[in-house]
Parts: C-alpha cells; sequence; structure tokens
C-alpha cells in the first residue's frame, strides 16, 4: 500500500503547472547566459530583450524612471545596456519580469501585492546597499537574492490560496512570523518552495542557499556570507517599514550573522540613509 505524497513533495509536481514556470525561466535564463559571456555585446542583449514585449516595455518604463534619472528620453534597449551596464540591466530584467509573471491580481484576507513586492524591493536594495557597506564582492548578485527572497510565498499564494490565507491570518493574530505558522498549515514552508524555483531557473547556488535559509542561517554552508547578507537585510527592511511579507513581526538577527558580518563595527545611520534614498526613487517600479 503506497503512502500519500507529502505536501512538500505534492507542491513540488504544482509548481510544474505554473504558467509563469513555462516563461519566466525561459527569459531570464537566456539573458542571464549572455551576460556570464564576456563577448555579449548591447546590440545582442537589446535584441533579446525585444524578443519579449511586455518585457520591452517594463525594461523601458524603469529606466526612464526617476530611480535611474537620466536627463533625456532612453528610446532603445541597447541605449540602456549602454548607459546602466549589464548588471543592472539584469537587475532591471529580473524585475521587471518577476512583477509581470507574479502578479497577484487580488489581497486575499488582507495580503497585499503591493506591499509584499515593496518589501521584496526593498531587500533587495537593502542587501545591494550592506554588500557596499561590508566590501562584499557581488552587490548585484545580493540585490536578486534579496529580491526573491520571499518569492515561494507567492508560489503558495498561486497555488494554495486557501491554506495561504490560513497561514496569514495565523501569523497576524498571533503576531508571530509568517514563517513559523507554515509547517504547521502547510507541512512546508516559503523558503522550501522558493528553492524548489531557483533550482528549475538555474541561478546560482549561493543565491539558492540564500533563498531557502534567509530565515535560519547556517554559517557551516558554503555562500554563507550571501545568506547572512539577505537575513539582514530582510530584517533591517521590515525595521524600516517598507511594505510586508506578510506578517508584522521583526525577527532578531541571528548571532552567527551578526559575527560573520561584524555588525558592531557598521554604521547604521549612513546605511539606512542610503537605503531610504534609493527607496524614494523606487516608485516607478510598482506603477502601472
Amino acid at each position: 500500500m503506497s503512502s500519500s505524497p507529502s505536501p512538500y513533495t505534492e507542491l513540488q509536481r504544482r509548481l510544474q503547472s505554473l504558467k509563469a514556470l513555462q516563461t519566466q525561466p525561459a527569459a531570464v535564463a537566456k539573458i542571464t547566459k549572455m551576460m556570464q559571456n564576456p563577448a555579449t555585446n548591447a546590440e545582442e542583449l537589446g535584441r533579446a530583450i525585444r524578443t519579449d514585449q511586455v518585457l520591452t516595455s517594463s525594461v523601458l518604463r524603469l529606466v526612464n524612471s526617476a530611480f535611474y534619472g537620466f536627463p533625456g528620453r532612453i528610446a532603445s534597449i541597447s541605449h540602456a545596456v549602454v548607459l546602466l551596464g549589464l548588471s543592472a540591466v539584469k537587475n532591471i530584467v529580473l524585475t521587471a519580469s518577476l512583477l509581470d509573471a507574479f502578479k497577484i491580481d487580488k489581497n486575499k484576507d488582507g495580503f497585499s501585492s503591493e506591499a509584499f513586492w515593496r518589501h521584496s524591493f526593498a531587500c533587495g536594495v537593502t542587501a545591494q546597499c550592506l554588500a557596499q557597506t561590508l566590501g562584499y564582492k557581488d552587490k548585484e548578485e545580493c540585490f536578486i537574492a534579496g529580491l526573491i527572497h520571499d518569492i515561494g510565498k507567492v508560489i503558495l499564494f498561486q497555488l494554495v490560496p486557501e491554506d495561504f490565507g490560513r497561514v496569514y491570518k495565523k501569523a497576524n493574530l498571533s503576531k508571530t512570523l509568517f514563517y513559523d505558522n507554515e509547517m504547521e498549515v502547510l507541512g512546508t514552508t516559503h523558503q522550501e518552495v522558493g528553492g524548489i524555483l531557483i533550482q528549475q531557473w538555474r541561478l546560482p547556488d549561493d543565491v539558492f542557499k540564500a533563498v531557502s535559509h534567509h530565515h535560519c542561517p547556517n554559517p557551516n554552508q558554503d555562500g554563507f556570507q550571501l545568506t547572512a547578507i539577505v537575513h539582514t537585510a530582510d530584517i533591517f527592511a521590515r525595521a524600516l517599514c517598507y511594505g510586508s511579507g506578510g506578517d508584522g513581526k521583526i525577527p532578531v538577527i541571528n548571532e552567527d550573522v551578526w559575527e560573520t558580518l561584524k555588525l558592531d563595527s557598521v554604521s547604521l545611520v549612513p546605511l539606512f540613509d542610503s537605503i531610504r534614498v534609493e527607496m524614494q526613487k523606487a516608485g516607478s517600479f510598482f506603477s502601472s
């Protein structure tokens, strides 16, 4: 007699059916692969982005927003790549395509799509600013990992909306973390579900670890510094009240993270000021 599949296994199966996963990875994977090739030029990258009309319009809107502050109108993707550089365009492509592919068309039991994405974006910005402060080598990777750290929540919202609503209400009534209520209700967490997506997209292993361990960082894992940065960025973004990941709780920073990043020596006032400046310019990422 065979046993019934675990909730985690069932979610893995159902994850394959999400329409977003049938189109989103292809665009991101193709562009990411091109950017890893030092021979790729702006015109080639522009052609790749132009194959997706929605992505093209989103990227041009964001490039022409106050976030980047260019004085003249940028009318072509190739021009945007020349002005911003490959890494910045990669971040824009990922942000624009995520916002398009993982839309939440309705709120559920008070869960706000805009508040969720604002928190996610703030975590990316905070991770990037923190990386700059710490001298971490790959600031763009920090932005990406921070941006998608909670992507598992959107997947859960789409796959099991009623159960997702139960977790959301339970977390807010008890004033506890969304994460702490997921296992009891769902048998899995947004960390695990997000990790499945990251593996399907073939993003770097350090990004996978940061997404799948940002609530429970393990100092014995390779790539711990990126996980530590995302863990801290999530908490700082919560403390600065940028959006909401689905609960109102501000966790305590993990002790191993605190020691690894040497947060005692970080001056928080200029760090928070830099985060505020970037977030003030980011309104166009969320306007229609």
